[in-house]
């Protein structure tokens, strides 16, 4: 039995987020029929996180078990084969017994594009904002994320705790785009969409950089703004 490391790109705007959903498409449903289909037996692909429906990936990392004699660069053309065009296996390796694809994982980083006003061109892959942002003050709200907090008012979560380590969250300026990284140890639902709303917030004046530490330190808030999927993009997994 081999383990399969597999370095993934998805355009994850057709599919209702990774995880396996018997009655609708998603990412990973596609991924472990195609790996059916090459290996001649079902396995679980293993996903490195959980991404939202419309969020898409760069470099997103699974891992799968299967006894396959294929070395793993003509596994990765058997699987592209198999795959719509909107997922490709750009590698694939094979990984030590023990690897998985989520609890391996050290940290994430996830990218967010924002436009400050209207392209057709790239209206699936960002967020159009439609009034002005002061780019500085976006930038001072990220800031107050990085560090071992507790995330619960900015996501929606099951879990008994909230708590993450966000190791960087910063803002580039790049023409008439805002692109905001966000790195951390793991992220729960929503919560990056969130992070974004609250500084699109803050940018625009709406909300201020007290609302957010008071939000972080436990006082009860009104829901944050939930930034739109389309703009999400998981950029990165280091190991």
């Amino acid at each position: 039995m081999r383990n399969i490391r597999l370095l993934v790109e998805f355009d994850g705007a057709g599919f209702s987020g990774w995880q396996y959903q018997p009655d609708r498409r998603t990412v990973q449903g596609e991924l472990q029929r195609a790996v059916a289909s090459v290996t001649g037996g079902p396995a679980t692909v293993y996903g490195c996180s959980r991404t939202d429906a419309g969020v898409s990936a760069r470099n997103y990392v699974a891992n799968f078990h299967a006894e396959t004699p294929l070395p793993p660069d003509r596994l990765r053309l058997a699987l592209n084969y198999h795959l719509p065009p909107e997922i490709l296996v750009k590698d694939a390796v094979e990984a030590p017994p023990g690897f998985h694809a989520r609890f391996s994982a050290r940290s994430k980083t996830y990218v967010y594009r924002l436009l400050r006003g209207r392209s057709p061109l790239r209206q699936h892959r960002a967020w159009e904002l439609r009034w002005p942002v002061d780019p500085s003050r976006m930038a001072r709200s990220l800031d107050r994320f990085v560090g071992t907090r507790d995330f619960q008012p900015f996501c929606l979560t099951r879990d008994r705790s909230g708590t993450c380590a966000i190791f960087a969250a910063g803002l580039e300026t790049a023409g008439d785009e805002l692109l905001v990284a966000v790195r951390g140890d793991r992220f729960l639902y929503k919560m990056v969409r969130r992070i974004v709303g609250a500084a699109v917030a803050c940018g625009a004046g709406r909300l201020t950089l007290a609302d957010i530490r008071a939000a972080l330190r436990g006082r009860t808030h009104r829901p944050f703004q939930t930034a739109p999927a389309r703009g999400l993009t998981l950029d990165s997994v280091d190991y």
